[in-house]
Parts: structure tokens; sequence; C-alpha cells
């Protein structure tokens, strides 16, 4: 419910830098007042290891008008907090203690979020605590238990804390560290090389702003569910947060978004030799190819003797304008060749859509991947299926789940086009003979629209007649598929334990 800032000072200080960087950590708290105006704090830490605090009860472009020097040639560290005071925490006659960051005999701590267990804690330890605003259950808790160490605070946060957190730490008999630790809050921090100092704050926005690349300095986000240690001799150590990578021999879970066709049918495959417990996850949104589709992908899901989730939904009709929701016709030019090279047939955010709903479903059930089979083939038509879009989405996804409640995308295809898609199909085990590709209603796929193009040449390339009939000339299709080889399937396989 804050904003948090600060900065680590690496080297000695000059009365001209320390100046500079004064000014920097007045500009970067002055603009993250936007996220919280209820009270303004920092707490200045000297190499000494003595602290300084300046707290006011207004915001911090009026606290700081008033409040002396910040940074001198003595300092190592400051911390500072916006805060947005919670209603639950409300408030109406602060003192200091009610202002953060909070700070305790040793520890410092500037907090954004909610710690749900304060009381909790509280009472377990045997706390004593200034204030009773949350954050203030913080400074004695790791006064308490913390050794120091960077494993003994993930565990801590980890195991200790529930709640949500963006916070810093500083502890006065270490004046040269600074500690960094967020589950899904925003944090950024900064390298500023012209001042020799680690900025951090809630947003990049508030770090360097608009300049141009070779004027700005390097800035990074805190990785959701990680805790950092950032040593003044430049040294820096991270670990996770999530408590399911501290769980030894979990079975991996994923979720394949699987529309019947070749790129999902071979995800599956790949992901279920290579020891996932996989799903099938099937939308019916009342598009052209609905009933072929459906049948394959039950055919699919008995032939790997896996789960298939069906939803049925109407949502798109209202998206509307795609020839793949029966409005206008299928590009079918050239055989399909131009269809498969423009997204003539484009749903509006369908990929989009598909994977926010098995996100969802997958954070309800259990599942900790989602799977696509989004691939560099069709990217070069569809946005959707550009892997750049699914690295982004597993940034964003921590912020979009509930709190350690972990669910990541994978493309087990995403790098490959459709012939190298058909060849690890064969090699997986996937049953291609039951997929359905066609973006028409068949019976049998037309041979012509953009996706029965690629599939027909990326077979043909692989030297194996496709399994599937097409709409086409019998004597066309003989000598098309002449030189080829039958299509055999061999059902999926676990690779070999050790095998990559």
């Amino acid at each position: 419910m804050c904003s948090i800032g600060g900065v680590l000072i690496f080297g000695e200080l000059d009365e001209e830098r320390a100046a500079a960087v004064e000014a920097r950590l007045r500009s970067i708290a002055e603009a993250a007042a936007e996220r919280g105006r209820d009270s303004f704090g920092v707490v200045v830490l000297s190499r000494s290891g003595l602290y300084r605090w300046y707290k006011d009860r207004r915001p911090a472009p009026e606290a700081l008008r008033d409040m002396p020097r910040l940074i001198d040639e003595g300092s190592a560290a400051a911390i500072f907090n916006n805060r947005a005071e919670p209603t639950t925490e409300h408030v109406s006659e602060k003192t200091p203690d009610d202002i953060q960051p909070m700070l305790g005999e040793r520890i410092a701590v500037t907090h954004n979020g909610t710690i749900a267990n304060d009381l909790e804690l509280e009472r377990r330890y045997g706390l004593r605590r200034r204030s009773r605003i949350d954050t203030a259950v913080l400074p004695p808790l790791l006064e308490k238990i913390w050794d120091g160490s960077l494993e003994g605070l993930r565990r801590i946060l980890r195991d200790e804390v529930v709640g949500s957190f963006a916070l810093a730490v500083l502890d006065s008999a270490r004046p040269g560290r600074l500690w960094l630790a967020a589950n899904f809050r925003p944090l950024y921090y900064m390298w500023d090389r012209q001042l020799n100092a680690l900025f951090f704050a809630s947003s990049d926005a508030y770090l360097q702003g608009d300049v141009a690349p070779w004027d700005g300095n390097y800035v990074g986000r805190l990785e959701p569910y990680t805790v950092v240690e950032i040593g003044a001799d430049r040294t820096w150590r991270s670990a996770s947060l999530w408590r399911a990578d501290s769980e030894p021999g979990r079975r991996r879970r994923a979720l394949v978004v699987a529309s019947g066709g070749l790129d999902s049918t071979t995800a599956a495959a790949a992901l279920l030799r290579q020891g996932y417990e996989v799903a099938l996850l099937h939308f019916n949104y009342r598009h052209v190819a609905e009933d072929p589709e459906r049948r394959a992908v039950r055919e699919i899901s008995k032939a790997l003797g896996i789960p298939l989730i069906e939803v049925d939904m109407d949502f798109f009709k209202l998206a509307g304008r795609s020839p793949l929701l029966g409005e206008g016709e299928i590009n079918r030019v050239d055989m399909g060749r131009e269809g498969a090279e423009f997204a003539h047939e484009w749903v509006p955010a369908r990929n989009f859509v598909f994977i926010a709903l098995a996100v969802a479903l997958a954070e309800a059930w259990g599942y900790d991947y989602v799977a696509l089979g989004v691939n560099m083939e069709e990217a070069g038509a569809y946005p959707d299926n550009e892997m750049e879009l699914v690295r982004l989405l597993n940034k964003a996804l921590p912020y979009a789940t509930g709190p350690q409640r972990r669910v990541q995308l994978l493309m087990p295809v995403g790098h490959l086009v459709k012939h190298e898609i058909v060849r690890l199909g064969l090699e997986a085990g996937a049953p291609l003979h039951l997929t359905w590709s066609c973006y028409d209603k068949g019976p049998k796929h037309c041979g012509r629209c953009g996706p029965c193009y690629m599939r027909r040449l990326a077979f043909k390339i692989n030297g194996v007649r496709d399994p599937v009939e097409y709409d086409l000339p019998p004597e066309a299709e003989e000598e098309f598929w002449r030189g080829t080889r039958p299509y055999v399937w061999r059902p999926p396989r676990p690779e070999p334990k050790g095998s990559a």
C-alpha cells in the first residue's frame, strides 16, 4: 500500500557526489509519491552503523522541502517510504513510530504491501513492536529470528510471513549491505554509473524517467518471489521465494491448450516424453471447424491416455469479424500459400483470451504450467504465436495469480517451424493421424487453406505421407506424395532418465 525506494552507495563519497546522490534520491521519492501520500519517511545508515531518520505526516514533495540534508560523506545507504494508508490501518493521530520506514534496535525496514499474520507472529515470537501498523512487526521479528544470512531471510519471508510485499532491509551491524525482496509487489533497481550507486523504487518510471538510451543507466526488475543481498563490494546474491522450488521430487503438471492440430498435439506428446503429467484443455468457441476439432482432440486424448477438459464458450461471437467464426471467406489463394503468410483468418486476441482462461484453471486445479502450441512458423503471420508474447506474459503472470500460486507458460514447439514440428511429432509419438489442421469443417481437410498448405509441405519435407485425407483430386495427391514413406504411429515413451 506504499511506494518504497532508496540507495546503496559504493565507494567513498565526496561532497560533490554526496550532493548528487541526494538530488537523485529526492527526485525518486517525489515521483514515487503518486503511490502514497499519507506520510513520508526516510532512514539513512552511516558507514559507522548509525541511523538518522526523518518522518513527516505530509506527502514527500511537501515533506522534503523542510527536511535537512539527507546524504553526506559518511552515508552508506538510505531507504524511504511514501505511505498509502490502508483503510484497515487508519491512524488518525500518527506518531513517528506509525510512519515508515520502521526502525528496531538494529534493523530498518521499508515495506509495500500487507502483512496478514502480523498479530500471529507477534504472539508466536513474543515480539514488542512500536506501532500497530503491520509492517512494524518486521524489525523485531528479524532481530529475533534472523541470522543475517540470505538463506535465513529467504526462509522467514517464504515460510513465516503471510501477505504481500516488496521490501528493503538495512542492518546497522552490516552497513555495507542492502537486502531487497518481493513476492507480487513491484520493485525495480537502477545502477547509476556516474554516481556509483544502486537506486531502487517501486516503478522503473521513478528511477530514470524519459531519457535517451545513451543518457540513461541500466534499470532492472527484481523478479517476483525473489530476495537479493547486495554488498557495497558489488556482490549480488539472490534466492527464490517460491515454495514449490523447495519441494524435492515434485512432479511437473502441465495443462496443454489443445486445438486438435499438429502443434498442440506434438507439444503434449513432447511433454509426456519428458515426464510431465499432462492434461488437454480444448475450447469450443463456435468456430467453423469446431466439430472436427472436437472429434480430433477427444481421439487424441484417448490415444495418449490423458485427461481432456472441454470449455464451451460464445465469447468470440461478440468479437466476430473473422472467417474462422463464419464471417467472410477462408483464404485459399494459391493452394493456401497466401493464407500461410498473412493472418487473413485472425480472431481478435484469441490466444490471449485462451491463455488467461487456461492460467485461471491451472491455478485453481494445481497445474504448474500452461503449454501452448505457438510456433515460429505461424508467428510470421500471427502475432499471438510470437515467442516474445509468451516470454513477456511469463514475466507478468506472478502479478496475475494468487500468492505462491505459480503458473508458467511453456512453448515446447515455440522455436520450431512446421516441418520441424512434424519431425518432433514423429519422434515423440504424437498421434498425428488423428489431428485436424484445416480451417474448414470437413469432412476432409480442404487442402487449400493456409494450415493445409503448411501441413502438406511439412510432411513432404520429412519424406512421410500425411495420414489425413485431403479433398483434392486423387491423381494429384498420388503425384504429390510420390517418393514419401507411409506414416507409422509409435506411441510416446518416456525419455531415459538423464537425457536432455
